[in-house]
């Protein structure tokens, strides 16, 4: 069972100084290990700095992505804090040497798209990743959510592709309604976090 003063706990590591996250954190973002092959990831957990201007958070994705990760033994990077200055994932992870591993890179979306998730695959043709996009609408049917897919060049998913040539990154774009750990908790609870569990723990076994 999900405590919800556990993800408000952890959202409060987030939000602090109005989202602008822990500034005396010498680390922009940290890597926490567990030792597996897929690795959740939330590069807007506070703002940032991206295309020349200031980025609001996409909130309570750094709570729920290291709630999961904690609860169900993945490893994660989220960032700590906003810096002037671009700093990406993406260089944070060919940095560290962690591009071995699958990313599940958790997003907000603004509601009123029609879509509770909108799954993006980057540069790469959304063939290249059909099983896991396959078992992401099984999911969406169980859980009884809308769901899309989509391309783009930016954000992790794009760059990582782009520097590995590698198939090996979703970006998962939730809808307010499936991140409010405070007026959709129930969503939270009984639909995203074992939503991406599920999905994790597939493309685990997948590999291992």
């Amino acid at each position: 069972m999900i405590l919800q003063q556990e993800l408000i706990s952890l959202n409060e590591i987030f939000i602090q100084n109005q989202s602008y996250g822990n500034e005396h954190n010498p680390d922009i973002f940290s890597y926490f290990d567990k030792g597996s092959y897929v690795c959740l990831t939330a590069p807007h957990s506070t703002k940032t700095f991206v295309a020349k201007h200031l980025k609001g958070s996409d909130l309570y994705t750094g709570a729920i992505t290291k709630y999961v990760a904690q609860h169900y033994n993945y490893s994660c990077i989220v960032r700590n804090k906003y810096m002037p200055e671009t700093a990406l994932i993406s260089d944070f992870i060919l940095q560290n040497r962690l591009e071995n591993h699958f990313f599940l890179d958790i997003h907000g979306m603004k509601n009123g798209n029609g879509f509770d998730l909108a799954v993006g695959t980057g540069y790469f043709k959304p063939e290249l990743y059909e099983k896991q996009l396959q078992f992401i609408d099984n999911l969406a049917l169980k859980y009884v959510i809308n769901n899309d897919n989509y391309t783009g060049k930016i954000g992790l998913t794009g760059r990582l592709e782009k520097a590995t040539r590698k198939a090996n990154v979703l970006q998962l774009e939730w809808s307010k309604n499936y991140r409010d750990i405070f007026n959709s908790f129930d969503n939270v609870n009984n639909v995203t976090v074992p939503f991406i569990a599920e999905l994790s723990s597939n493309i685990e076994n997948e590999i291992c």
